[in-house]
Parts: C-alpha cells; sequence; structure tokens
C-alpha cells in the first residue's frame, strides 16, 4: 500500500491543534507504512486550497489521507480516502470564523464526507455532531482519541502563585471567561497567565475589546505568545492549577498536557471535554462566570483536593499515547485498502 499523506498544514508558520495531531501522526507512521508525501509549493494559504483540489488527489499512491478536516472535493475511483474532520464548529460555533472560511467548509464538506471511505474524528462528541448533521456519514466514522507527547511530564520545580490559561483570542475558546472569572477571585495572592495566539481579536464584540484592554494593563494578568513547547512545559509545572473553561473543544489536548505535567485541571463540563478528562478534573459551567471562580477557589483552597487532582491527572494521561493513536489509524488504512 502506497500512502499519500497530505502534509499541506505541516508548512504553516504557526501550529495550533490540527496541525500538531498531524505532525505526531506522521512522525508515529512514517517509518510503518510506505509514504508519498504531498505538499503544495506555495505557502499562500488560498493557493494552497487550490492545489488540494486540483493537484493533491492525483499524486501517486493507493490510499490519500487528509489529517486536517477538507480533502479534495474530487478522487479518483481508483483511490481511496480517510479523512480526519476534527469537528465541524463552522457549523456550530460560526462567530469564531471569518464568513469565507464558513462559506468554503460548507460547500466543501458534503463532497469530502460523501467521498471518503472512512472518516476519522477525535471524540465522540464530534462523530455525533458530524452524524447529526450529515447522517449520510454514518458507518463511516471512526473515534481515534489524541495522543500526548512523551516531554510533557512533572519537573521538579518550583510551583508559583500562577493559573494557567492555554488557547486563543477565539471566542469559543471562552478566554473572557478567564479573565472575568479572574477579576472575580478580587485576589493579588495569584497571577494569571495567559498563553496563546493574542494577536487577532475580530471575533470580540466591542465589550469585550475593552475587557481584553483593561486585562493587558493588569499587572497581575500576564500575556505570553510564540512560546515553545519546552516554555510551554514549564509553564505547566510551574502553575498551581490549568484553567480550561472552552464553550466548544473537538477534543481538548491542553487539558491532558497540564494532567501529565501534575497541575490540577478546572475545565468545562460541555462537549467533548469530559471524555478527555475523565474523574480526574473538577468541571465547571463556562457560561457561569460566577461558578468558574467558585470552582478555582475550591481547588486552591482544599490541599487534598489539590493532591488527589494530581494524582488522578498523571495516571488519566498515560492512557494516551500518539503511537497507540498512530497504530489505530495504520489499521484503518489497512482495512480500507483491502
Amino acid at each position: 500500500m502506497k500512502l499519500i499523506f497530505d502534509y499541506r498544514v505541516l508548512t504553516h508558520t504557526t501550529y495550533t491543534g490540527v496541525e500538531n495531531y498531524t505532525k505526531y501522526i506522521f512522525e508515529n507512521i512514517k517509518d510503518k507504512c510506505d509514504i508519498n508525501i504531498a505538499k503544495p509549493k506555495t505557502t499562500n494559504k488560498y493557493l494552497a486550497h487550490l492545489w488540494t483540489h486540483f493537484i493533491l488527489a492525483f499524486k501517486s499512491g493507493d490510499l490519500l489521507f487528509c489529517p486536517a478536516n477538507i480533502a479534495p472535493i474530487f478522487v479518483p475511483n481508483s483511490k481511496k480516502l480517510v479523512v480526519t474532520i476534527h469537528d465541524i464548529a463552522f457549523i456550530t460555533q460560526p462567530n469564531s470564523f471569518s464568513n469565507i472560511f464558513r462559506l468554503y467548509y460548507t460547500f466543501v464538506m458534503p463532497f469530502v464526507i460523501r467521498r471518503a471511505d472512512k472518516i476519522i474524528t477525535v471524540s465522540e462528541y464530534s462523530r455525533e455532531e458530524i452524524l447529526n448533521y450529515y447522517p449520510y456519514s454514518k458507518g463511516k466514522i471512526e473515534v481515534i482519541y489524541l495522543g500526548l507527547d512523551k516531554s510533557f511530564n512533572v519537573m521538579n520545580i518550583e510551583k508559583k502563585n500562577q493559573i494557567l490559561y492555554v488557547g486563543s483570542l477565539n471566542s469559543r475558546k471562552n478566554f473572557i471567561g478567564v479573565l472575568k472569572a479572574f477579576e472575580l477571585l478580587n485576589s493579588d495572592n495569584y497571577k494569571l497567565v495567559m498563553v496563546g495566539n493574542f494577536s487577532s481579536n475580530f471575533s470580540l464584540d466591542e465589550e469585550n475589546k475593552q475587557i481584553l484592554q483593561s486585562a493587558k494593563n493588569n499587572p497581575n494578568i500576564e500575556f505570553k505568545s510564540g512560546i515553545s513547547n519546552d516554555e510551554l512545559i514549564v509553564l505547566y509545572n510551574q502553575s498551581l492549577l490549568f484553567l480550561f473553561p472552552s464553550f466548544y473543544e473537538g477534543f481538548g489536548l491542553p487539558v491532558l498536557e497540564a494532567m501529565a505535567c501534575g497541575t490540577p485541571v478546572i475545565c468545562s463540563n460541555k462537549t467533548s471535554l469530559p471524555e478527555v478528562g475523565g474523574d480526574a478534573v473538577v468541571y465547571c459551567d463556562p457560561y457561569n462566570t460566577e461558578d468558574i471562580k467558585e470552582k478555582i477557589e475550591l481547588v486552591l483552597g482544599d490541599e487534598t483536593l489539590l493532591k488527589e487532582l494530581i494524582q488522578k491527572g498523571l495516571n488519566r494521561a498515560k492512557e494516551f499515547s500518539w503511537e497507540e493513536s498512530a497504530n489505530e489509524h495504520i489499521k484503518i488504512f489497512n482495512e480500507v485498502i483491502r
């Protein structure tokens, strides 16, 4: 079997969850499969999408694997197609995306789903959403959980009085809820560290833009962008707790990263996050800022609970492996090609 691996998103200059998934799956299958790495020569994202639809499908190979939500709208019958659809947030969270992005995905997705021989998704929650909006995907979808990079582990460094958030300015991440909850704490004993890409705020209304600007002027709130994986691991280890009250996640990898670093987690009780956190986190209602604040006070005020969350989190994180995830992908490739 010759596998055509759509490498397009790994040419991006910045990585989010989809790029990291693609990277780790590639690294863990490259020595186990005969791979034709397919990537556009251009770094222009619009031209790269044209490459996807007019060139990618005609690369040499038996099976085309597209790991980043989109596949060519036409794939020759001589080839099998497996595509990973992480979520359908462009439908359920429309305010998180530009109009052109939503129109593009709305047009392309039905072609992709109808043509795919198998669809991989990353949680039972995402599987049910895809089935709900695209009922003709029934029988095609397989759930494979994401893995965890082994570099995320406990370090022998001192904790700081800080709360950590990892995300972006995308409205579905609920970073505004994080800022509001921290303000409600009304305590100078703690620092809030916000990690992510904070350069774009197109999805924010004027009120939330003001909240963001006020937070940037707060000496107890620090914004960090463009940090390395090693720096992120240090931040996880230094933090008293990790706060992740997202409105919507297809999976929610930062929850696993924090647990693997021995950091207690408070996360949303919505979408896929209960699948990831299991009984190893404290859940909050992301739509209730007072509840988020109360859960922070609960965890930080109970030493026994803190220790319990740390141990449960470490055990939970061990259940997720990129090697195992990649092996499940290979099983699907082999099934499809038979």
